[in-house]
């Protein structure tokens, strides 16, 4: 009757370590973006700001143990600025990624990422001005840190859906070229952005 027992209770311990879909062995791979547009109206000179900002995100790894993640990314975001001033920003993240996955659920669970890296980072800023304009040229590379937080709904062990909120913190070294004046500088800029982030992903066995 005792060995009958154990036999259940050790049972019942290998299926809970398997009814989790983010378990260890399994290959995650996706891909994510995040999309936002907002526009502001001056309403006494009638000038309009238009700001479009999107982002990819490619990510994979490997779960080497149930709900723990660990792997790589990269993502690339921009940002358009129309009006009186012109502006486009662009930067490319590449680092090691970590995942954890709370919730040990057949449907799926909430998580948290965290991603430290490499980031290059480019800007070009056009401003009209009466008697010209004047234009500024940045480049350069640092240090990012991505980090995330979301809700990952699986499908037949498959794939999943992730909805949730990422925040970029990037610690960037620039070389600023200034045109009609031809003159160049250098500063040091961090950059702090949120953003709803949303996408799918595969589960596999093997990559």
């Amino acid at each position: 009757m005792l060995s009958f027992h154990n036999s259940i209770n050790g049972q019942e311990i290998k299926n809970d370590s398997v009814v989790t879909p983010f378990r260890k062995g399994k290959w995650l791979t996706g891909l994510s973006g995040t999309i936002n547009s907002s526009t502001i109206e001056l309403r006494s000179t009638d000038e309009t700001t238009t700001t479009n900002e999107y982002g990819v995100n490619l990510s994979t790894g490997k779960f080497i143990k149930d709900s723990f993640l660990v792997g790589g990314t990269i993502a690339a975001n921009r940002s358009n600025n129309s009006g009186m001033v012109e502006r486009t920003t662009e930067n490319l993240f590449v680092g090691p990624l970590i995942s954890y996955y709370i919730s040990k659920v057949e449907r799926g669970s909430l998580f948290f990422q965290v991603s430290p890296g490499y980031v290059g980072y480019r800007d070009n800023t056009r401003i009209e001005q009466t008697t010209g304009f004047v234009e500024e040229l940045s480049e350069g590379s640092g240090f990012g840190a991505l980090l995330g937080v979301g809700y990952s709904y699986a499908f037949l062990d498959a794939v999943t859906f992730d909805v949730g909120l990422k925040t970029n913190l990037l610690w960037i070294t620039i070389d600023q070229e200034s045109i009609p004046v031809n003159t160049t500088t250098s500063e040091n800029i961090f950059v702090n952005s949120i953003s709803f982030s949303f996408g799918f992903n595969i589960l596999v066995d093997s990559f």
